[in-house]
């Protein structure tokens, strides 16, 4: 039986007022009670190794892919500045990975003295652990995150959610691990005699292993490093002043990968653009392989970059190998992103890129531009303490220069006061490229020629028990080097508490956030806890904040 339909009749003008405000005043209501935002599935951070934040845009006429999307989609903080002296990869790792800096996480340099052995290890230097290679049976001493004070995002992740998978890769172990921290489901870097992870996070992975086996990085050997775009494309000099190239090439293109018996194939793969690509697919297969963002808890995936680093030290952050490594690492990036895109969504996942740390100019290529620059021999700042200090006993009285860190024998290091000190602190400030010596007996109140923002430098950067007892800072344009000899060391560095070292690029992807170019001077500190907050999950006792102007749509705390 069909029900009878009452005749259509037009509303009256007093009707529609009335249902207007009948549904203004329900408004609030359904607003309130609008599901919350969809938590992202998966975080990524992309590490740049060696990026100064000027790069995005200075070479933004070589993008093409990952790093125009990011100018054009992404949420740029525009003045990102490390807050601390020792910018170096382990450090600047290990800030962006747990959000805190040196003095809270414990990670001062790459490397450091360690007085209890009388020796140096490095900041992933674990005994306990044993080191595992891909399609190899040998081991070795292993690597791990023990020395790392606080928990990384990726470690607080597995105790809130303990299904989350956390996966971080890179060419260096240190890089991988303090993405990763204690806790992680694969840490994947390449050793000496091939890809390796450590005990320290169980066995290796068939998932990895699939990938290395089907995909082996010396399908690269032979192959010829030209550049990807016209010569005149790239700004300055391909032969730049005073670039110092990897053992087995010029200064100039091309640049062969193939072995010879003055330089190894891996090595200069490494040092290659070749290895930014090869990390970049082993990043697709793992998003796809652990089934990474695609559950109902979220994962975290970190990849380190690391061929800028490498070729920035041979070559100089004005080279055409760091413009053409830049601009391959573009295309990487975009290849990594479409990945995502498909496989994860594009709605479902959120990404940062930063770096951990940037460079100073070839000091030979400053020189000839008309700036202060060179180098300074750690040899002869050992010389210059042990002489001064010759007051207090025989000698010698250091037991370690180590970059910035002077480190005295325990007998000189029972007699140091602020008196004792002063005449090695007056040598070294007389040295050239010495910016300031300061004895770190005193760090708590002002220091003679130091100023109240670099000793906060310093102050960021110092770990009692791991520091020296002396901090030299390097005069803008100068850099340490190893040895005794004033033309040592490779092209150039890092390590300085200067802009060009610590002001890095600081970028958000993903629908949490507002695309546009921020203002606010922040720390890649800030990093993790931002990444956090999209999640809810609140990161505390860090340095680092999340950076809410950015942050479009944060769902609740979990």
């Amino acid at each position: 039986m069909f029900r009878t339909l009452r005749p259509f009749r037009l509303a009256t003008p007093a009707l529609v007022v009335a249902a207007l405000a009948g549904l203004t005043a329900l408004w609030p209501l359904r607003a309130a009670q609008s599901p919350a935002p969809r938590r992202p599935s998966l975080l990524v951070l992309i590490v740049v190794d060696q990026m100064r934040a000027e790069y995005l845009t200075r070479y933004a006429s070589l993008w093409s892919g990952g790093f125009k999307r990011l100018l054009d989609d992404g949420a740029i903080y525009d003045q990102a500045f490390y807050p601390y002296l020792n910018t170096v990869t382990c450090a600047g790792h290990a800030t962006i990975g747990t959000g805190a800096w040196p003095k809270t996480h414990g990670i001062i340099l790459n490397q450091w003295f360690h007085r209890d052995i009388g020796d140096v290890r490095t900041c992933t230097a674990d005994p306990s652990t044993t080191t595992y290679t891909y399609g190899a049976t040998s081991g070795g001493e292993g690597h791990s995150a023990a020395k790392l004070k606080v928990p990384t995002l990726g470690e607080r992740m597995r105790r809130r959610w303990a299904q989350s998978r956390v996966v971080t890769l890179s060419m260096k172990a240190r890089s991988a691990i303090m993405m990763a921290g204690k806790d992680a489901t694969s840490v994947t870097w390449l050793g000496g005699n091939g890809w390796q992870t450590s005990s320290a996070f169980g066995r290796p992975r068939p998932e990895v292993a699939r990938f290395l086996t089907a995909q082996p990085y010396t399908n690269d050997a032979g192959t010829v490093w030209e550049r990807l775009h016209p010569a005149e494309a790239y700004s300055g000099a391909d032969d730049g002043v005073g670039e110092r190239p990897a053992t087995g090439w010029t200064a100039t293109f091309p640049h062969p990968l193939s072995g010879t018996a003055k330089g190894r194939f891996k090595d200069l793969w490494e040092e290659s653009p070749y290895s930014d690509a090869y990390l970049g697919a082993m990043a697709a297969a793992a998003i796809r392989d652990f089934r990474l963002g695609q559950r109902n808890v979220p994962d975290f995936l970190g990849v380190s970059f690391s061929a800028t680093d490498l070729v920035g030290h041979s070559f100089g952050p004005d080279s055409h190998e760091v413009q053409d490594v830049l601009a391959r690492l573009d295309r990487t990036l975009g290849r990594l992103l479409t990945t995502l895109d498909a496989t994860v969504g594009r709605d479902k996942y959120v990404l940062a890129l930063s770096a951990d740390h940037g460079v100073a100019t070839v000091p030979e290529a400053a020189r000839a531009a008309g700036r202060p620059a060179g180098r300074v021999p750690l040899g002869s700042v050992r010389a210059t303490v042990d002489k001064a200090l010759s007051g207090i006993g025989a000698g010698p009285h250091v037991a370690r220069a180590e970059y910035t860190q002077v480190y005295l024998t325990r007998d000189s290091q029972g007699k140091a006061t602020a008196a004792t000190i002063a005449p090695a602190l007056a040598a070294l400030r007389a040295l050239p490229g010495i910016g300031a010596a300061v004895w770190n007996g005193a760090l708590d109140g002002p220091q003679e020629g130091i100023t109240p923002e670099l000793l906060a430098a310093v102050r960021a950067s110092h770990v009692p028990e791991r520091s020296g007892d002396i901090t030299i800072l390097p005069q803008p344009g100068w850099i340490f080097v190893l040895g005794s000899s004033a033309n040592g060391g490779d092209g150039t560095t890092h390590g300085s508490p200067h802009g060009y070292d610590q002001h890095v690029p600081l970028v958000f992807l993903g629908g949490a956030f507002q695309p546009g170019h921020y203002a606010a001077r922040v720390t890649p500190a800030d990093l993790a806890p931002t990444l956090a907050s999209t999640i809810g999950m609140p990161m505390r006792e860090v340095e680092g904040r999340p950076l809410t102007d950015a942050v479009a749509r944060r769902p609740p705390a979990q």
